[in-house]
């Protein structure tokens, strides 16, 4: 009986050895990217953090690559053969996809990722235009490593109502969801930055080539009644477009926001959808006009509401050509119109949705200064 005692005694002493030296060698991964190269294999590229130890006092980061027929393959096989000590991915920060990867099924080509349950789901996910390698390539700034440093970008650019949070676990869920397209960050490189880009627009789980513009992504965020922490909107309102002024601009930030929705199917069987957004916002900067007067105020209201209706008129036609239904107008028609629906084919029918989208801006502080 004492022998058994000692034998599973000296057996959990040797596992949590064992232990101890697994997690003394586990390769950290903290960003990674993957593209598509001639041979349309994957390339993926990492950032990994080695622990520091007897030699060093500090973590070790260092940028790998390798390619291979799937993400599994590059990642776990390719790239582990050349670290010393098993890969972990619970660290991982973002996950970045090249544009001309994007274009292919991005939920075959992250089924490996979606399916392991090691796989840290709440990793955000973007697109890059360009080589998705560039970025996670770049020097880290300050201590942070290139993954902080690029989630910290998402996550300014959310906090500002530029783009949606979308990792991981809220994309999968979007990829299989018949009624709505979901959309994606869009990076791009400029010189030694990182920079938000808009919005890529997705179709049947491929990118389209489309994309938004940052200011179109925070009217297309706004149209969907989601509203971050904050939502500035600079707009030029003078009624002539030349010459441009500094003064000729008026920024707003959007406190508030109530948005009504309506799609039907009419009698000729086309579908309708109507959106209609009520906002108020404070001035925060304008330099040419005095807000003092209620009639200039309500000149404001007129003209900023104008402009923001007719840009968002414009975003719908622009998801209409590339068949990106990002307003999910699809769900609604499947949930209250399911006989039309089961005869439509939406890939045709939705470039055919005849939107009408109204935008009314409320002026309703304008500062300290009268």
């Amino acid at each position: 009986m004492r022998s058994l005692a000692i034998g599973c005694l000296m057996a959990l002493l040797l596992s949590g050895c064992n232990y101890h030296n697994e997690l003394k060698n586990l390769q950290l991964i903290y960003a990674t990217s993957i593209d598509v190269n001639g041979n349309n294999d994957i390339v993926t590229t990492v950032t990994i953090q080695s622990p520091g130890g007897k030699e060093r006092t500090s973590p070790v980061h260092e940028v790998l690559s390798a390619s291979g027929p799937t993400l599994q393959e590059s990642l776990y096989k390719k790239i582990g053969l050349q670290i010393a000590g098993p890969i972990g991915t619970s660290k991982n920060q973002v996950m970045l996809i090249g544009e001309k990867l994007a274009k292919q099924d991005l939920g075959d080509i992250l089924d490996s990722t979606f399916r392991n349950a090691n796989d840290p789901m709440l990793a955000k996910v973007a697109i890059v235009r360009g080589n998705a390698g560039e970025l996670i390539r770049l020097d880290r700034i300050g201590s942070a490593t290139s993954g902080e440093y690029l989630r910290k970008i998402i996550m300014s650019a959310r906090y500002e109502t530029v783009i949606p949070s979308i990792t991981l676990h809220s994309l999968y869920p979007t990829l299989h969801d018949a009624g709505r397209d979901p959309v994606i960050p869009l990076l791009r490189k400029e010189s030694d930055k990182a920079v938000v880009d808009g919005l890529a627009l997705l179709n049947e789980r491929k990118y389209t080539g489309y994309s938004l513009t940052p200011e179109q992504s925070t009217l297309i965020l706004l149209m969907n009644g989601n509203k971050a922490n904050v939502c500035v909107i600079t707009r030029n309102v003078k009624e002539e477009s030349i010459p441009e002024d500094p003064s000729d601009y008026l920024t707003l930030n959007i406190s508030s926001l109530k948005q009504d929705k309506q799609v039907w199917v009419d009698t000729d069987g086309r579908v309708q959808a109507r959106i209609n957004l009520k906002m108020k916002g404070s001035v925060i900067e304008t330099a040419k006009f005095d807000l003092s007067e209620k009639q200039k105020f309500e000149q404001m209201n007129t003209r900023f509401s104008e402009i923001l209706t007719k840009e968002a008129n414009e975003i719908c036609k622009l998801t209409q050509r590339a068949n990106s239904d990002a307003l999910g107008i699809a769900r609604e028609v499947m949930a209250f119109y399911p006989k039309e629906w089961k005869k439509m084919d939406w890939e045709t029918e939705y470039p055919k949705v005849n939107f009408q989208v109204s935008m009314r801006v409320e002026i309703v502080s304008h500062g300290i200064i009268n």
